[in-house]
């Protein structure tokens, strides 16, 4: 009979390509007692060829300016309670907030980890093949349709590679993610959150603290949850917005190309996230399809700017 490691490696071949990315970015765990994860999602809409996860994990302890300087960028810029949004940064406030806001991200310690996945793949992590793995994870309370729940599935596993890769025995984990519809009620919540912390036992060979999950909305008076998850949001859309640019314009694999005909926000965007060099690092991870009928690949996006 197969092992429980065995059957998870069959059912996701591509994790562990995923997981030596995740090395190479980082190649020790995160050194604090508490690690932040932040997450928000694109690419639904119908012209969008990829859907793209924005993933923010950062370690609290080692981080003490990022609250003071996102604050000052607040003050000076949103003092209105504005949210800083990919799709909202329509008006002066938010344009004058972006650079500010972005270079204020610099003092965190963390990754921005973007992963951007073909609509050409359907089934990445709740497959014909995984079933033998969700019969023993069951516990699931809210309805799911089986789009929902690929989605649901593919968030939590990502999710589960980061803490594999860079956290220590005993850290407390804290996850926001944005009010997307894996999310979209109290009992979608709760088995996002139960299903993460199963699937986690799957990557992360130590004990863990406490683990907690909330929405953006949970701390939606002081803004501190939306400014974290904005980071990934940007992000996200960036690239998403990319990837359709590029891909309306040039046919073949979009493994690395320039940043024509990105809008104004994007640009700014897209300038920190492959120049910039900080405590903040960042990677965009594409799974896109291969050589071979069927077949689908890893590589990172990377994005030569003029």
């Amino acid at each position: 009979m197969k092992s429980f490691d065995e059957t998870a490696r069959n059912a996701w071949p591509w994790a562990s390509a995923f997981r030596r990315y995740l090395h190479q970015t980082r190649t020790l765990p995160f050194r604090g007692s508490h690690l932040m994860f932040g997450s928000d999602y694109s690419g639904d809409h119908g012209k969008s060829p990829f859907r793209v996860y924005g993933f923010l994990i950062a370690d609290e302890d080692w981080s003490p300016q990022w609250p003071a300087r996102c604050h000052a960028v607040r003050d000076k810029h949103l003092n209105d309670g504005r949210r800083m949004a990919f799709k909202n940064m329509n008006d002066i406030h938010r344009r004058r907030a972006l650079t500010p806001f972005l270079e204020a991200a610099e003092y965190l310690e963390g990754h921005v980890v973007v992963v951007a996945v073909t609509k050409k793949l359907c089934h990445m992590s709740a497959g014909p093949a995984s079933m033998e793995v969700w019969q023993g994870l069951h516990g699931l309370q809210a309805k799911w349709d089986l789009r929902a729940f690929e989605q649901m599935t593919r968030v939590a596993h990502f999710f589960s590679m980061f803490l594999g890769e860079w956290s220590l025995p005993g850290m407390d984990v804290t996850w926001i993610t944005d009010e997307d519809s894996i999310v979209a009620n109290s009992g979608r919540l709760d088995d996002v959150h139960q299903f993460a912390a199963r699937m986690s036992g799957i990557y992360v060979p130590h004990q863990l603290g406490t683990f907690a999950m909330n929405t953006v909305s949970f701390d939606a008076k002081a803004r501190g949850f939306e400014d974290f998850v904005a980071i990934p949001d940007l992000a996200a859309g960036m690239v998403a917005e990319a990837l359709s640019v590029r891909l309306s314009h040039k046919e073949g694999h979009p493994s690395q190309y320039g940043a024509e005909d990105l809008s104004d926000k994007s640009h700014v965007i897209a300038d920190w996230f492959w120049h910039r060099s900080g405590p903040l690092k960042k990677i965009c991870i594409l799974i896109d399809t291969a050589a071979g009928k069927g077949q689908f690949g890893i590589g990172e996006l990377k994005m030569e700017l003029q």
